[in-house]
């Protein structure tokens, strides 16, 4: 391959596309007002809540303040927290704001309203994320490269610049909102003319590789295709990817389904990473195309593996049940009580608390609840793991409930020797009785006060139970005559009708009548698992228990169907699978419509290449809040799974890595292997014959590569300034 033009008076000028994540962000429109014109990524000591980052002193303050409110007794030494705390709570608030600020609507495309977040313009967009002699270490983009190329005569704005984007949105939008591409294509014809028509190297990293890919097919897709590659043929030198996942990251789809809290494990939560991360557009430009089996080095591990399961979807309808019986003479009346669902001694889903109706004849509302619980392939093993369902009615509380002592009208026939008994205990023993009241009276505050503790600390008893029901009886027949395709709208169902009877039997009223038991209804429908017909099990991957399970490589769409994210599904479907310019085929897959192509990347590190996932045991499925419905997870990762006879791969957590072997090398700690690799199969296809030069740096990171020295080095000999 030819290199660039060596003579230092004439540069051949570099424009640098950065990758995910690696495009700072500053806030233009905001609601907070004060936070107009701030660098929203990442600059969180400017945003406000860098203190709160896990082990630092406001959580262990506000670890304390709990540990003072469950014990009001102890150690008072915390009194001066307050301050910390009020700190606390603004930086709580703060930090709901930042991820606000961050996440992009349900439809993955627009911001929120009142929101306005854009990219730094230029090189100051993508040297370091977070500017300062502390944070320049660990928050580095193209700094480093940037420094090299300026030592060698490189100067901004003339044979030097950077194209920032909003990483957080596809490539549709890119262009629909910030004219992302035609305002790069103006950047490099301005680069073209200030270095003497020179044409440009475009300089990628990670997902700016797929950006730039992009751009190249957007051209002959604008212009048209004559005109489009003419002007290729004019302004670009040659594309230079580093790190490239030209055909996907597995860890794209983890995001999604697991979430992702961009390198903040120290400052957000689970349900924070989870929110952010399904909140990307861009996140399925990164998924590994489905015809990655197809490669020249193919995987031995699918990027994705799915454990086939059915499932049982639990409904608790609306529905009310008189409560006199399970609460009759009662010194205090339960201020709220919930239903129980027991599938197995230790599997069991509870609705919430209800409160109870006051009054002679208490009831209890319970509202429609509904939740979705994982279970083997057929009916029949489902039945084996889980052959009975049984309903308990619980309150808050240990130990049994004390009760009010009997009235007169029970005709107690042992009430005058009672009575003469009580008479000389009074007569006899004055002291004596005193004393037994009084300790009498202690046992009853105490009792009060354990109730009181587990109630705050969760602790509960039955106070109603039903028999146990077999909820399969009449599906494994209908399910023999049902016609299902094997998708997940299939299913059959049924109502069970549970007799609730409470665990105090005592009787009741002048006649000692036994309560009568209560119905609750129960709505049981069995979903079948998806249909893997046309798909042979993947049988390197099995359950560290049992044998029952088999799993079976997964899509990423499929993935997202079954967790039920529409949202993602259909961005997949209008905004990639419907874009002309094809990003996950034409401008991934296939060569790009250049004349030379230099790829770069480390090599030899633990890579992720798959996920294994299962569901989730159990889910709930009715929430009240879209907060709830965005952070709710079917499919998590399987930590029983474990691999059979594959040399060079590890597993832990449900998470598979590539590892060096002696005849198979593995990716860069983020980019698998085969998939940074892809590019040689360009060489001398596409319409330019592309002539593809491939460097692979042993042991260089994925981030790292861009701070390495042998990758400063082979830069400056491609750019021609050797």
């Amino acid at each position: 391959m030819t290199p660039a033009v060596k003579n230092k008076s004439h540069l051949t000028p570099v424009l640098i596309i950065p990758g995910f994540m690696s495009s700072a962000l500053t806030v233009e429109k905001s609601p907070q007002k004060s936070w107009n014109g701030k660098r929203i990524w990442l600059n969180i000591s400017q945003i406000g809540f860098q203190s709160l980052r896990i082990g630092g002193a406001l959580r262990e303050n506000e670890k304390f303040r709990a540990s003072q409110q469950n014990n009001p007794n102890g150690n008072k030494s915390g009194e001066s927290s307050d301050a910390l705390h009020q700190q606390y709570m603004k930086e709580v608030e703060c930090k709901s704001r930042w991820v606000r600020h961050m996440c992009l609507r349900d439809d993955m495309k627009s911001e929120k309203d009142g929101i306005e977040v854009r990219p730094v313009p230029g090189c100051a967009g993508v040297d370091y994320l977070s500017s300062g002699a502390l944070t320049e270490s660990f928050t580095y983009v193209f700094g480093p490269v940037l420094v090299l190329l300026k030592s060698k005569g490189y100067k901004e704005g003339i044979n030097l610049d950077a194209a920032p984007y909003d990483w957080r949105l596809s490539p549709d939008m890119l262009q629909k909102r910030d004219k992302y591409f035609t305002n790069t294509m103006q950047t490099i014809t301005h680069l073209y003319r200030q270095s003497n028509n020179t044409p440009v190297i475009i300089l990628c990293h990670s997902m700016g590789c797929k950006t730039g890919h992009f751009l190249f097919n957007f051209v002959r897709f604008h212009l048209g295709e004559d005109d489009g590659q003419k002007w290729l043929d004019k302004y670009i030198h040659s594309y230079v990817p580093i790190g490239a996942p030209h055909i996907g990251a597995p860890k794209s789809v983890r995001a999604v389904i697991d979430g992702d809290k961009m390198g903040l494990d120290a400052f957000l939560d689970d349900d924070e990473g989870l929110m952010f991360g399904r909140s990307l557009g861009s996140s399925p430009w990164l998924f590994p195309l489905e015809n990655t089996l197809a490669t020249p080095i193919s995987p031995s591990v699918p990027p994705s593996v799915l454990r086939l399961e059915s499932s049982i979807v639990l409904t608790i309808p609306t529905q009310t049940i008189p409560m006199k019986g399970f609460v009759y003479r009662r010194e205090v009346m339960p201020s709220k009580v919930r239903l129980a669902i027991h599938l197995a001694k230790d599997f069991v889903v509870r609705t919430e608390f209800h409160p109870l109706s006051r009054g002679k004849s208490p009831t209890l509302m319970l509202k429609e609840e509904v939740w979705c619980v994982a279970l083997p392939p057929t009916i029949e093993e489902s039945l084996k793991l889980y052959p009975n369902i049984c309903v308990h009615l619980e309150e808050l509380g240990t130990g049994k409930p004390r009760k009010k002592r009997r009235g007169i009208y029970h005709c107690d026939i042992f009430w005058p020797c009672r009575f003469a008994f009580c008479m000389m205990k009074w007569i006899l023993c004055l002291p004596c009785a005193i004393v037994l009241k009084i300790l009498r009276l202690l046992a009853r505050g105490a009792d009060r006060g354990i109730e009181v503790t587990a109630g705050a600390v969760g602790s509960f008893r039955a106070i109603g139970k039903s028999r146990k029901v077999n909820w399969g009886k009449g599906l494994i027949a209908s399910n023999k005559t049902a016609s299902s395709d094997g998708v997940e709208s299939g299913g059959v169902g049924s109502e069970l009708r549970f007799q609730i009877l409470p665990t105090d039997r005592e009787g009741q009223g002048f006649f000692f009548e036994i309560p009568s038991s209560q119905q609750c209804v129960l709505k049981v429908k069995w979903r079948p698992p998806p249909s893997m017909k046309e798909r042979k099990p993947f049988d390197k991957v099995t359950h560290k228990r049992t044998t029952i399970h088999k799993y079976y490589p997964a899509t990423p769409g499929e993935l997202l169907v079954a967790e039920g994210l529409n949202n993602a599904v259909n961005l997949l479907r209008d905004s990639y699978a419907a874009d002309p310019v094809d990003p996950r085929g034409l401008s991934s897959w296939y060569p790009p419509p250049i004349k030379k192509v230099v790829a770069i990347y480390g090599i030899n590190l633990p890579t992720e290449v798959s996920g294994i996932y299962q569901r989730k045991q159990s889910v709930k499925l009715s929430y009240s809040t879209s907060k709830d419905l965005c952070v709710r997870q079917l499919i998590v990762l399987d930590k029983d799974a474990k691999l059979n006879g594959l040399d060079g791969y590890t597993i832990e957590s449900g998470i598979i890595r590539e590892t060096k072997g002696k005849a198979k090398k593995s990716g860069d700690g983020t980019v698998p292997y085969w998939s940074l690799q892809h590019c040689r199969t360009w060489q001398g296809e596409g319409v330019k014959k592309c002539d593809v030069k491939v460097y692979e740096i042993e042991g260089a990171e994925h981030r790292a590569i861009l701070n390495e020295a042998k990758f400063h080095k082979i830069l400056l000999e491609v750019i021609g300034c050797v």
